[in-house]
């Protein structure tokens, strides 16, 4: 008789899917290098310290530093942004570093991922070791290659501060800089570019593959708003063409020049890749207007503009104007200009200022910073942007948890009164450096029969009881019971319910508990779970269904 064995059990702690990851990706690795009969890294270390990237790294280094750090992100959650955005001219904390710090891990991720590998293109095209020919290395510090590695942190602290000072708005990230990169790679070495372009997707692949290997997720509903509405077009602009401007003075200054279809095929494969067609306008209420059409066109003219820049003419610098060239002898004067106009547009929405008055007066205070529920109030720091005459972009009304404090110049609809509405609840950090405080908030929703909700929304910090921040308007069902209408409204933190005939309150009184019922006006009315029903005799309707955020007790 045969007996069989115990199947083996993995223990719980052992990543096997991410181990699977990893063997299967160092396999595959080391059959390519069978196949090519070389190691991968055997060009990189013609040009770069053992063939390593090390510029890169300390970027990435200095990057993560700050997410987990300086953001906190290490021994919290979610990281604390809204301190470090690009808030104004007179907040010096956010211009310098709202270019390094993120959103999210997702964030981070990303941009992390695009430097390894744009970076690593941009350190490559520079070399650690002098390239121009006869020369010896260690012979001074532009030829010491250990000096030559801070070449792409330097540069890319520059292009940070750079696109800080002029990126528009409050924004946080430091994708200005991986589309410097980009740009200047993409100028250079138009094929290698496009590699990069490509396995940028595929690192990012392994990476979500290794971080979650085998996630099940089933359909919820989800406040989204278009991924484009998220993303600092100016400021990938305005990075982009400052790295095509650091590249040309390479190429004018090693005598090279790249080839213009190339440039123009690659610049547009990646201003289409990389979503800079959809230029957009925020109207508030988490709407936005996006402008396909200009942005279709604006890529192909950039992509041209770029294209033409590069053509051959002699060692003259293809950023200077060529008056013997025609039209294409203007093209790079064309990207200075943009690049201009773009950067000192930003210039007005920096000196924005947020005065005292502007502030919520009904909030929780938490130091110098006062977090509120309001709807449909002015977003005072669209309003506060110097222009010469009024215009309706800069008068936006807002919906939802403001975060505002002068001292910052801050004032953010920081959770989208559709998004809380959604959730049911929600959470909002502030601090600076060296220090966070959350506030939360709950929003309690009767949606009612034929007619809008009623809500009540309430904030609390950690430790203190909830304070009801907002009470919407009431709202009457959309049927009748035996000749009375029914009105459902805020009471305090909690609701009641109104019985009229004839435009005349019969009763009130509070909404019965969960599994209870309760006589109002000669209306009984049953408490089933999430739903409310009226009944008198044997008629019975339903006028109300309650959404209480998760975890909350229905009463």
């Amino acid at each position: 008789m045969f007996q069989s064995s115990p199947v083996p059990t993995v223990p719980g702690w052992l990543p096997l899917r991410a181990l699977v990851v990893v063997v299967v990706v160092g396999l595959s690795l080391v059959a390519v290098r069978r196949l090519s009969g070389e190691r991968l890294t055997d060009p990189l270390r013609n040009r770069l310290l053992l063939g390593v990237p090390w510029g890169t790294l300390l970027t990435i280094g200095g990057v993560l530093l700050v997410y987990f750090v300086l953001q906190g992100a290490w021994d919290n959650a979610r990281p604390l942004v809204t301190p470090f955005r690009t808030w104004s001219y007179f907040y010096p904390l956010g211009i310098l570093t709202g270019p390094f710090t993120h959103g999210s891990q997702g964030h981070v991720t990303g941009n992390v991922v695009g430097t390894l590998v744009y970076g690593t293109v941009v350190e490559y095209v520079w070399s650690h070791y002098p390239t121009e020919r006869g020369t010896q290395t260690f012979t001074s510090l532009r030829t010491n290659p250990y000096a030559r590695v801070l070449a792409v942190p330097v540069a890319s602290v520059v292009v940070g501060v750079f696109t800080g000072l002029f990126s528009l708005g409050p924004v946080v990230g430091f994708s200005g800089v991986v589309f410097a990169m980009a740009g200047f790679a993409l100028l250079v070495r138009p094929y290698l570019f496009l590699g990069a372009l490509v396995a940028n997707r595929v690192v990012d692949l392994v990476l979500t593959a290794l971080r979650f290997p085998e996630p099940t997720v089933r359909g919820r509903t989800r406040f989204v708003t278009p991924w484009w509405s998220d993303v600092a077009i100016q400021g990938h602009a305005i990075g982009i063409l400052a790295g095509i401007v650091l590249a040309a003075t390479l190429l004018w200054l090693r005598d090279q020049r790249p080839d213009p279809k190339r440039v123009f095929g690659v610049t547009l494969v990646f201003a289409v890749f990389q979503g800079l067609w959809a230029v957009y306008i925020p109207l508030g209420n988490a709407r936005f207007t996006l402008f396909r059409w200009l942005g279709t066109a604006l890529v192909f003219l950039l992509a041209a503009v770029i294209a033409a820049a590069t053509v051959d003419t002699d060692d003259h610098f293809i950023l200077l104007p060529r008056f013997e060239a025609g039209w294409i002898g203007w093209a790079g004067v064309v990207l200075l200009v943009v690049l201009a106009t773009l950067s000192l547009g930003a210039v007005p929405g920096n000196l924005t200022t947020i005065d005292s008055g502007d502030v919520p007066e009904d909030g929780i205070e938490i130091r110098d910073y006062v977090v509120a529920y309001e709807e449909d109030v002015l977003n005072q720091y669209a309003a506060n942007i110097p222009t010469p005459i009024e215009t309706e972009q800069t008068r936006v009304n807002e919906s939802g948890i403001v975060v505002a404090s002068a001292d910052r110049e801050i004032w953010i609809a920081e959770v989208p009164k559709g998004q809380l509405a959604t959730d049911g609840r929600a959470s909002v950090a502030v601090g600076g450096v060296g220090w966070r405080e959350t506030v939360f908030a709950n929003r309690t929703t009767w949606n009612v029969v034929g007619n809008r909700s009623v809500y009540v929304v309430q904030l609390w910090r950690r430790g203190e009881d909830p304070r009801t921040s907002y009470r919407s308007p009431p709202s009457t069902a959309d049927t009748t019971i035996a000749g009375r209408n029914v009105t459902v409204r805020p009471a305090g933190a909690s609701f009641e319910l109104a019985v009229t005939r004839d435009n005349e309150t019969l009763a009130t009184g509070p909404i019965p508990a969960n599994a209870s019922a309760r006589d109002i006006g000669g209306i009984t009315f049953r408490h089933n779970r999430s739903r409310l029903y009226a009944e008198v005799d044997d008629t019975r309707v339903r006028i109300a269904t309650v959404r209480t955020p998760p975890g909350q007790r229905r009463e």
